[in-house]
């Protein structure tokens, strides 16, 4: 006997509770009506861009080094991970985070995650970074 209006602000404030609980599973449960900012949700969560292309780790060091360039995004810090480097760069209020990984000695795995703090992601602006990176890879005189 519920009507639609009287359970609109039951299902919003139970997504208001599950979201802000970080909880991404019970705002899946909670069916259709939450089924969009699930989506969003896992969004916000989901993995970096990523990349293995069949170059050598310098080479895809020195062509990520020339598009960051390129696009104005400064390099911040280069920290040491196993079998590669964390690069952390920013441009305005974007900040960029790429990890390097050396996964054999032709082969190169890139990763990005690209956003305004923890939440907001900008996947266009990693994807358009893999992009660049790979292609200015290809033409690197070695």
């Amino acid at each position: 006997m519920y009507r639609k209006s009287s359970i609109q602000p039951l299902m919003m404030g139970l997504f208001l509770l599950f979201a802000l609980s970080g909880c991404a599973v019970a705002i899946g449960a909670l069916g259709t009506v939450g089924s969009g900012v699930a989506g969003g949700a896992e969004y916000f969560a989901s993995t970096p861009v990523a990349e293995t292309v069949s170059y050598d780790y310098d080479r895809v060091k020195k062509a990520l080094l020339v598009t960051l360039c390129k696009m104005v995004i400064d390099v911040e810090k280069v920290k040491k991970i196993e079998h590669g480097e964390k690069i952390f760069a920013t441009a305005d209020d974007l900040e960029v985070v790429v990890k390097l990984k050396k996964i054999t000695s032709n082969v190169t795995r890139i990763e990005i995650k690209a956003g305004e703090g923890i939440v907001k992601r900008d996947e266009a602006t990693a994807t358009e970074i893999v992009r660049r990176t790979t292609r200015t890879a290809a033409k690197l005189v070695t």
